[in-house]
């Protein structure tokens, strides 16, 4: 009988054993796929001014750095349709430094320059969606008002925006372009590359009034004396912009890769960039 109930326990433990190893391997598998869905880059979408689709078609139909809001408009439901999420710059700073992990469905919005159609017409668009976007504004361009939106107008953001806009939905922030370094110098050179190091400390000093601690370079350029100075200035990050391409982890935390969304592109233009 002792015989007996001895084989049986050998037996009950065989099987315990067995399922135990097969629970591991499931789990295994589990986390195998879990580790799928993490991603190693980040589209960086770049948008510079958007306007109607009739002043699109009617003043700026080959310019490549003004695009359809419309267009805009459809890219914005694709994603959120698709089951996109959008980040903000800290979440993309935390993702970089290893300390949170993002899957493939993550994507950054972005604009340049800091025109008023950003809070006028993409702003409620991004809002309707719940998303998260940073418009990178040229600080000597921020008046304290943001003159009447007016189709056939050119303007920027106001501090007045800025201000309500933080308060109001701080889902949209609004970050460095530079004070004033967007411009070409007479030689045809972008500003930044004729700078010293006290030129650009002083362009810092005067956009610290505005809370600024992520920048977009201007034309994309940059060099490794700016990049001295926003370590020094404790900023984030920053992105260049050219070669276009996806943010890496393995990328100077400085120099961040950003993708132009050229105003001729469409929706498939943007999916291209979503299929890796």
């Amino acid at each position: 009988m002792k015989r007996i109930i001895k084989y049986i326990l050998i037996i009950i433990i065989f099987i315990g054993t067995f399922f135990i190893r097969d629970n591991s391997f499931t789990n295994v598998g589990i986390a195998y796929n879990e580790d799928a869905r993490k991603t190693d880059r980040i589209p960086v979408f770049t948008f510079h001014r958007l306007v109607p689709d009739d002043v699109k078609e009617s003043k700026y139909k080959n310019n490549q750095w003004v695009g359809s809001v419309d267009v805009f408009a459809q890219m914005m439901e694709y994603l959120y349709k698709n089951g996109y999420h959008t980040i903000s710059s800290e979440e993309l700073y935390r993702w970089y430094k290893g300390e949170i992990e993002l899957d493939t469905k993550t994507v950054m919005i972005t604009f340049d320059d800091g025109f008023y159609e950003d809070y006028y017409l993409a702003y409620p668009i991004l809002k309707k969606y719940n998303f998260h976007a940073i418009s990178f504004v040229v600080g000597n361009r921020i008046k304290d008002i943001t003159r009447p939106y007016d189709k056939n107008k050119t303007a920027y953001i106001g501090w007045d925006v800025i201000t309500k806009v933080r308060k109001e939905y701080p889902k949209f922030e609004f970050q460095s372009h530079t004070y004033n370094m967007h411009y070409y110098t007479s030689n045809g050179k972008h500003r930044i590359k004729s700078m010293d190091i006290q030129d650009l400390e002083n362009d810092f000093i005067k956009n610290e009034k505005f809370g600024f601690n992520v920048m977009a370079y201007p034309y994309g350029d940059y060099n490794s004396k700016i990049q001295r100075v926003l370590e020094s200035q404790d900023y984030l990050l920053a992105f260049r912009f050219s070669p276009a391409a996806y943010a890496l982890r393995t990328d100077n935390q400085y120099a961040l890769g950003r993708i132009k969304i050229n105003g001729e592109a469409t929706v498939n233009t943007m999916i291209k960039w979503l299929d890796y």
